[in-house]
């Protein structure tokens, strides 16, 4: 998904500093296809005293929710109900000298001058999936190598081992990977068809076994020291997509951790400040490998920072998306888990509030339990309720 004006607007103080808070802002991507549905989910920061929000995500019902579960809200917050109003709300909060932090760069000449907490131009490189070979020791990386959508084809018919291929053109920030062995279903072909026209670089990557795979959750302070915050555990993937993760005792070795704190430490170095992540893990025989870089905040950010502080006395969390019509007032529905300390939702994305049509909407929510197996039979009765 591409998001190429996502724009938060904020006066940032340190990460660090505001780890612990509990404070949440919902802020929004607005996207020129309109699809601005991650709207609230990549932009939950602790710190967040204003933001551009989507409609969809920051609805009076939405921002119920969030304070319900115990986290404040912006007390500035500009709402858009398209891509082109977002970059406009933008461009006059730089007129009035007020900085801007990207989710990622936009494509705007007015915005891409603008005073910004990260220049657009390292934020697009440090997203840009090549930037593994920068940060990273090449130990830690998968075989990969770079090439056009044409040699990825022939890559594909010539050598029949499994491989992942990534699309990695100038300022594409997809998250979206691609197994070959999954090419001849009809939405994985689709899917890169459409992408090989936007993206004139693919990365072919081989494909690794792992056993887990984690997101490891960076900050960079506004004076440049990195800090750890911890990781979680990915859930497992149908389809290339995030969709949610796992906070319990599962982490990862400290030779990981330490291959991407001096990765961050090379970023920071570049002049990135705020949250970043990389997703990483163990493959079955042991072997430690980074598969992806998120200078941004990623989905697993905001349940990461917020864990402690608001499920804390669970063992085990886990984050993931539950589905509800259009229009639906949830709050009465998930009112009972909130209040029982079960369940922290973070965004309600609802199309109803917007000009996107009649889609579904999307709830993303934090559980507790004493374990995975604990979490998921809340989540199977929460969605039950939602009634989808």
């Amino acid at each position: 998904m591409f998001a190429p004006e996502g724009v938060v607007l904020a006066r940032p103080p340190s990460p660090v500093a505001t780890a612990s808070s509990r404070y949440l802002a919902g802020a929004g991507a607005g996207l020129h296809n309109g699809l601005d549905m991650i709207t609230g989910l990549h932009l939950t920061l602790p710190h967040q005293a204003a933001a551009i929000c989507s409609t969809g995500a920051s609805a009076d019902k939405s921002l119920r929710l969030i304070s319900r579960c115990g986290l404040k809200v912006p007390s500035d917050l500009r709402e858009f109900r398209s891509g082109d109003h977002a970059v406009q709300l933008a461009q006059e909060a730089a007129e009035r000298g007020e900085l801007l932090e990207f989710q990622f760069p936009p494509h705007d000449p007015q915005l891409r001058a603008a005073p910004t907490r990260v220049p657009p131009d390292l934020l697009a490189r440090l997203n840009n999936k090549t930037v593994l070979e920068t940060l990273i020791a090449p130990e830690y990386l998968p075989r990969r190598q770079v090439a056009t959508p044409a040699e990825v084809r022939r890559i594909v018919q010539q050598d029949r081992r499994p491989a992942v291929v990534k699309p990695a053109g100038a300022e594409v920030y997809s998250g979206i990977a691609i197994f070959t062995r999954r090419l001849q279903d009809r939405l994985n072909r689709s899917l890169f068809n459409q992408l090989e026209q936007v993206s004139d670089q693919w990365i072919v990557e081989e494909e690794v076994l792992f056993r887990t795979v984690w997101g490891l959750q960076f900050g960079v302070t506004d004076g440049g020291s990195v800090e750890y915050f911890g990781a979680s555990v990915h859930l497992p993937q149908p389809t290339s997509t995030w969709i949610g993760c796992v906070m319990d005792d599962e982490q990862p070795p400290a030779e990981l951790i330490q291959a991407l704190t001096a990765g961050v430490r090379k970023a920071a170095a570049l002049g990135y400040r705020g949250y970043c992540s990389f997703d990483a893990g163990i493959g079955r025989d042991g072997e430690l490998r980074v598969i992806d870089p998120n200078f941004r905040v990623s989905g697993a950010t905001t349940s990461l920072l917020h864990r402690n502080s608001l499920l804390g006395q669970h063992p085990c969390a886990i984050t993931t998306f539950f589905s509800l019509a259009p229009g639906v007032n949830a709050e009465p529905i998930l009112a009972p888990f909130i209040d029982r300390g079960q369940f922290v939702v973070f965004m309600h994305y609802d199309p109803a509030e917007t000009d996107n049509g009649p889609h579904q909407a999307t709830i993303l929510g934090m559980v507790g339990g004493a374990d995975r197996y604990a979490c998921g039979v809340l989540i199977a009765q929460i969605q039950r309720a939602l009634g989808r």
